[in-house]
């Protein structure tokens, strides 16, 4: 029997799995869409870039962009009906709501 990993994205094969219709390079539009400050977006992860994937439980969830740090966006998600949580987000991984 094989030892499971303990890394940041576990168990999220299914939730990263892509459509074939998607597969390939990315939408460029997606890739440099801006976001103004209290802008409620969604957060819609994107495989095909790793960089600044967020953990899978907040996959889905809807959030507030608070700032800009550079390319990225910092969100304030609420987490699993919890308290507040602040992520760092590319523009790649966010759908506008």
């Amino acid at each position: 029997m094989s030892i499971t990993g303990n890394g940041l994205h576990k168990r999220s094969r299914k939730r990263l799995k892509l459509d074939i219709k998607d597969r390939g390079k990315i939408d460029i539009k997606k890739a440099l869409q801006s976001f103004e400050v209290g802008d409620k977006i969604i957060v819609d992860p994107d495989s095909r870039i790793q960089r600044n994937l967020p953990q899978r439980s907040f996959f889905g969830s809807v959030g507030r962009v608070v700032e800009k740090k550079g390319k990225a966006y910092t969100v304030e998600v609420k987490q699993q009906g919890r308290s507040l949580k602040r992520i760092d987000l590319l523009p790649v991984h966010m759908k506008r709501l």
